[in-house]
């Protein structure tokens, strides 16, 4: 063979093995390679809830950093059962939530809470690191969420790709009758309906089984006490305000705060939710943020300082009288026990950070690093409780905080990430 006819062979072998290499490298990527994914359409309305058939995911964790991930396959348990102990701070969620509850029968403590971006509804104990979805209804930006004494139904809020105004539901668990043809993929479907349009606040009676909505009219806003579900609503007063931070802490006492800022005055009001009576409690003071005890006794708020920090204090009603706490920070992190009425649990800011309160705070271009205090209201004794920092694998800057009627576990979410993370309270101590 020439050199000529060898070279030729040897240049189209190249060619050859080339095309070869090309073709499989193609056949390997497009066979490894997921296929585009849909996003299902979200149909305007509530009623009744879409449910979307594939599944979700989650993050379950051991609060120590240790993140096992896994596809939720409806009612089974996310992520691998582990033998770890179960740590005292704990990570429910690495996804954004809205809204979460706690109850306590006995010895057993269940969580509850909803997935921010789809609406799954996931279940944990205080005993187990495992994690249930219960529902996979498609339920999209639901931002925050008040739940019922047994966590079988919740008000919430949810906002609208076209608008900047929330739409406030009532959405229930409810069981799903499962057959040959049908997928059991979860044990429930979350059903319900719309509220009242203009719905600018809300909040669940202590009982858990009322609800107090407050409606934006035209020229004024209306308070109406209803059922949990939204029926049967009673018309308790009218008032021009529509800037208000509404809760129901005690069975007599709705309280209503001017959503604070620092430049102008705030005021407490107790509105009763039979008469629709409004008595003024506080004000008027800078920056007010206040939470109501369960007793409806005490009160602990903030107010705007004059040194670019935030002030605190507890408000005895009663005898009108208020006591400087050892602890300075926005009411905002703060929520009074369940179980024990006089203690008042507070995510409390390693070392002060300058800012105008709460504003700064609440636009975001302020955020704090955490411990949480515990505050006896009636002896003044203060406890640090825990101080996060180690503990978590990240910097916490706690709010939303909510007990379970024992005062056994904290719930609270991390403004940084929207992450929801559990405290249990007994082994603190």
């Amino acid at each position: 063979m020439s050199n000529r006819a060898a070279t030729i062979t040897i240049i189209i072998l190249v060619l050859v093995l080339i095309l070869l290499g090309v073709g499989y490298w193609w056949y390997m990527s497009h066979l490894s390679t997921p296929g585009p994914i849909t996003n299902s359409s979200n149909p305007t309305g509530f009623v009744p809830l879409n449910r979307d058939s594939g599944s979700g995911s989650q993050s379950s964790s051991t609060g120590n950093g240790s993140i096992t991930n896994s596809t939720t396959t409806g009612n089974q348990q996310i992520g691998t059962i582990k033998t770890n102990p179960i740590p005292v701070l704990r990570l429910l969620s690495n996804t954004p939530v809205g809204g979460y509850a706690a109850s306590t029968t006995g010895t057993t403590t269940v969580m509850r809470w909803v997935d921010r971006g789809r609406g799954n509804v996931y279940q944990t104990r205080g005993d187990t690191l495992n994690i249930t979805t219960l529902s996979n209804t498609l339920l999209p930006r639901l931002y925050n969420s008040s739940w019922n004494k047994d966590l079988t139904a919740f008000i919430g809020q949810t906002l609208q790709d076209d608008s900047e105004t929330p739409t406030s539901i009532y959405a229930q668990l409810q069981s799903r009758a499962i057959t040959s043809t049908t997928s059991a993929s979860t044990s429930f479907d979350l059903r319900g309906k719309n509220l009242p349009d203009n719905t600018i606040g809300y909040a669940v009676s202590p009982k858990k089984d009322q609800v107090f909505l407050l409606v934006k009219g035209d020229t004024v806003s209306t308070g109406y006490v209803t059922n949990f579900d939204g029926t049967k609503a009673v018309q308790i007063f009218t008032t021009p305000l529509a800037q208000l931070n509404v809760d129901w802490p005690s069975d007599n006492i709705i309280s209503i705060t001017n959503k604070g800022t620092a430049d102008r005055a705030g005021y407490l009001y107790f509105v009763n939710p039979k008469t629709g009576a409004w008595t003024k409690i506080l004000g008027p003071l800078n920056g007010l943020s206040s939470r109501v005890s369960q007793d409806g006794k005490k009160v602990f708020f903030s107010v705007a300082g004059s040194n670019a920090d935030v002030k605190s204090a507890i408000y005895n009603i009663a005898s009108s009288t208020i006591t400087d706490v050892v602890i300075q920070t926005l009411a905002d992190k703060c929520v009074w026990g369940n179980f024990y009425k006089e203690i008042v649990y507070c995510a409390v800011p390693f070392q002060p950070v300058s800012g105008t309160y709460p504003d700064d705070w609440y636009l975001g271009s302020l955020s704090t690093i955490d411990k949480i205090w515990q505050i006896n209201s009636i002896t003044g004794e203060t406890k640090l409780v825990n101080n996060l920092i180690g503990q978590a694998d990240r910097v916490i800057d706690a709010f939303s905080l909510v007990l379970d009627n024992k005062d056994n576990f904290l719930l609270f979410m991390n403004k940084n990430d929207l992450s929801l993370w559990s405290l249990d309270l007994v082994r603190s101590k």
